[in-house]
């Protein structure tokens, strides 16, 4: 299998690590940094352009044998709906399955206004402060993430963009593609932190349940938002059990 991440806001390539370890050497695992965000690409991009972005990256991968499968989380959850649904451009030939974690929709999310204005304020003048980003991390996670991967959430946090970091909030979250999204023809695997808000297990059956044509919704004990930091072990299990169906 390989299988493409995409991450969350504020987050990079970086947040799968812990997953990537748990699927162990038979998945080829490859997660890219969102322009904005890790190393990415610099400059602002919105749904669409990340989507074209997404699209050239994995089109650029080496072929090798397997289903193909993009896994979104939060905000890179709609972008690889997008990219899926051939919304922008045209899917990848050779994929075989969506892996939504917490997912953004493609309608607008939903988001508490004080939540978001908090969020905006952190990026008002620039990057997220450390005690921001600490702050951030806690209010999306059920218990305190082991030390390593706190301290690497936390940096993402703070070297992400703050203009791209605003532009998701007020703009990004709140496109709606309902109109050019139609039920995908693979496979979704939907998947919710049974402790998380906004876009836990309830949201995420109203607003990606019937994502695809086959969607499978599965709620992960102990987990909020940052179910990839948070349940690596639960999340790596429940992908491969539905890899397994793809072959």
């Amino acid at each position: 299998m390989r299988l493409v991440c995409l991450h969350a806001l504020g987050g990079s390539s970086r947040s799968f690590d812990a997953l990537t370890a748990e699927l162990g050497p038979t998945v080829g695992v490859t997660a890219l940094d969102l322009p904005g965000f890790g190393s990415g690409a610099p400059g602002i991009a919105d749904c669409a352009a990340t989507v074209r972005h997404v699209a050239r990256r994995v089109a650029d991968l080496p072929s090798a044998p397997g289903p193909l499968v993009l896994l979104g989380h939060s905000m890179g959850g709609k972008i690889a709906t997008l990219l899926a649904a051939g919304a922008v451009v045209p899917p990848p030939p050779d994929l075989a399955g969506v892996v939504l974690v917490a997912a953004s929709p493609v309608v607008p999310e939903p988001m508490a206004e004080d939540r978001r204005r908090q969020m905006l304020a952190w990026a008002q003048d620039g990057p997220l402060d450390e005690v921001a980003a600490a702050e951030f991390v806690a209010m999306n996670t059920h218990e305190p993430l082991p030390a390593a991967l706190h301290e690497a959430a936390v940096a993402d946090l703070r070297r992400a963009d703050p203009v791209a970091w605003r532009r998701w909030l007020l703009a990004g979250s709140r496109e709606d593609w309902s109109a050019r999204v139609p039920r995908l023809d693979v496979p979704a695997l939907v998947v919710a932190g049974a402790e998380d808000g906004d876009l836990g297990a309830a949201a995420q059956h109203e607003l990606n349940g019937a994502v695809a044509r086959e969607t499978e919704l599965v709620e992960v004990d102990g987990a909020a938002h940052l179910v990839p930091q948070e349940r690596p072990a639960e999340l790596a299990a429940v992908l491969s059990a539905f890899v397994a169906r793809l072959d």
